[in-house]
């Protein structure tokens, strides 16, 4: 009787998930006028895929598509490069107020970005970074979620591998890169996914950051979609399912990856 209370409730959790998505890819296939008019039809009256030809040709959505890629792939990447070294001296190397500088760090999780978008902006402005790709890269290097996964499963390495390793002359670093960061795959690969993700999903700063129409990032240009006297629902929907593709592929090649990682890395005091 539980499990079937279980499967009930997890079943009724996945409708109300991918609804929306149904939603989202069926309205896009749906021409302009019918948008209003047949809401919730399961299936579009009269299917067309004009709304993705209208995106590709009359927008910069593949200019678009490519900032999104770079600022995701370069915030990616140099999330890991700062998160892990960080992530590595909180685990394992012992140093006078270690855990109250890892409190400051998760402290940057229940700051709400919208409070240092102001100063951060006047920052980027005086560097001369604004309205650059750089201004969206450049913010979310440090991920303070990246950080604590990270930390967790480092910490449950075996020190013996280190001690071992320090006798046969390694240094800090050389164990670093030999031998942390190989066992670490499944947590780095959790980080990388959460950081590509974020940056790929980011919508409030770099609207504030740049302002050039072919440097947008594709949630800012398809926002750009919405006019002054309208607004074509189709075409934003189909944008929007063009903007979801690359997190989906991304996430279904690292998916077993992501999976083990936050299953090895658990919660420890």
């Amino acid at each position: 009787m539980k499990k079937k209370i279980l499967f009930i409730v997890a079943l009724v959790v996945l409708v109300l998930w991918i609804f929306p998505l149904v939603w989202l890819v069926i309205t896009s296939l749906k021409l302009e006028e019918d948008v209003l008019t047949d809401v919730f039809s399961i299936f579009p009256k009269r299917p067309t895929l004009q709304n993705y030809a209208k995106a590709f040709s009359s927008t910069y959505i593949l200019k678009w598509l490519w900032n999104s890629t770079v600022v995701s792939v370069a915030t990616m990447i140099l999330t890991l490069a700062v998160d892990a070294p960080i992530a590595y001296a909180m685990a394992k190397i012992k140093f006078r107020g270690r855990q109250i500088l890892f409190w400051f760090v998760m402290a940057g999780m229940m700051i709400p970005f919208q409070v240092i978008i102001i100063p951060l902006y006047l920052q980027f402005n005086s560097y001369g970074l604004v309205n650059t790709l750089s201004a969206a890269i450049l913010p979310r290097l440090a991920l303070p979620i990246g950080i604590f996964i990270l930390k967790q499963f480092f910490e449950g390495i075996p020190d013996e591998l280190e001690e071992a390793a320090f006798i046969d002359g390694s240094g800090r670093g050389r164990i670093f890169t030999t031998i942390i960061l190989p066992l670490g795959k499944s947590a780095l690969a959790t980080v990388m996914i959460l950081s590509f993700i974020n940056a790929w999903n980011d919508f409030l700063w770099p609207l504030i950051a740049i302002s050039d129409t072919a440097k947008y990032t594709i949630t800012v240009g398809i926002a750009n979609f919405q006019g002054v006297h309208g607004t074509d629902y189709s075409l934003i929907m189909s944008g929007a399912v063009i903007a979801s593709v690359p997190q989906f592929v991304f996430y279904f090649i690292f998916r077993k990856k992501i999976v083990e990682g936050i299953a090895m890395t658990g919660i420890k005091g």
